[in-house]
């Protein structure tokens, strides 16, 4: 394994800044085998309070990203990243069982690599929002206890108090809410997880507002977008399955821009936060092209599943560049 060309996020140095977004690495097995195959910044997958299943197969279609909506394809071509449209429903385990595997996480990666735990709130009905926000705080508070070197809230996830479908991180008041709870609650840096915006103002404003209160944006958490199979009817049966979140190789010139975006108001000095690019990043050239232009870590998901050894390549390109 190439020693990589060093990196810093927040007080940890790293052996580079490329790492796997939430969403890959399901339990300690998974982040040990990404670890060993130089992937430096792990991201457990999402946990909750509770534990929630999987809604039912298929939940994962490999799609075309159209104009109008996604479309189920077979055309998957080998060696190529595909785009996928994933609708899992943010499933769970137990508290007792993720916050146990965390710890073994945390003792299998190595030096230089640090463990990020990616935690989400469990809206409950007829609970309100001070309770939705009490369990974020008691999710990050379980997973610092249980070894992450970092919490990242995952905002990116339908408001259950709004008519009008949105998603948490576009309540400015809710999501600010939760993040001082959680910030006032542990004392490792807290990330928040972003999805897609509809505006760079929209961008822009969101960020100014949540600055004070967190050390560092991940976007973006894919497109939320309909999704339809080759006869044009909802790919995913159940109710509430019509749209999904769509990631991977089509998402990049969406994704960048806005990382872009948020880079270039951290730059003019709007607040200093640490940037994760994430969204469509699918070779060895589109995360150095990230990392130049300031991210401070390049996320993988969907394709350190059809390319494991990418961190592999990065690393041998990145220390040559060094050199």
């Amino acid at each position: 394994m190439p020693s990589g060309p060093g990196g810093r996020l927040f007080d940890h140095a790293l052996n580079s800044p490329l790492g796997i977004a939430a969403g890959p690495l399901l339990n300690a097995k998974w982040v040990e085998a990404y670890a060993r195959l130089g992937y430096d910044i792990l991201t457990y997958a999402t946990v909750r309070s509770a534990y929630r299943p999987a809604w039912s197969l298929p939940n994962i279609r490999c799609v075309e990203n159209q104009e109008q909506a996604a479309i189920v394809t077979r055309r998957v071509r080998p060696g190529v990243c595909p785009t996928l449209a994933v609708s899992l429903g943010e499933p769970s385990t137990e508290p007792d069982i993720w916050r146990k595997d965390v710890r073994r996480a945390k003792e299998r990666i190595g030096r230089g690599q640090m463990l990020i735990v990616s935690v989400a709130g469990t809206p409950e009905p007829e609970h309100d929002a001070e309770a939705l926000i009490a369990d974020y705080a008691r999710c990050a508070a379980w997973a610092v206890e249980s070894g992450a070197d970092a919490v990242e809230l995952h905002l990116a996830v339908p408001d259950p108090f709004v008519e009008q479908p949105q998603m948490i991180y576009e309540n400015i008041p809710l999501a600010a809410q939760i993040l001082y709870r959680v910030r006032t609650t542990v004392a490792l840096p807290v990330l928040v997880k972003l999805g897609a915006f509809r505006s760079p103002r929209a961008l822009h404003e969101t960020a100014t507002k949540l600055a004070p209160w967190t050390n560092g944006f991940v976007l973006v958490h894919g497109l939320h977008r309909r999704v339809l199979d080759e006869r044009g009817n909802p790919a995913f049966e159940g109710s509430g399955r019509e749209s999904a979140n769509v990631v991977g190789a089509d998402i990049f010139v969406v994704a960048s821009r806005q990382v872009e975006e948020i880079l270039a108001w951290r730059r003019a000095g709007a607040w200093d936060r640490a940037v994760l690019a994430a969204g469509g990043i699918s070779t060895v050239e589109r995360a150095q092209y990230l990392v130049r232009e300031g991210a401070d870590a390049a996320l993988v998901a969907t394709a350190a599943l059809f390319d494991p050894l990418l961190a592999v390549r990065f690393r041998q390109v990145r220390a040559t560049a060094v050199a």
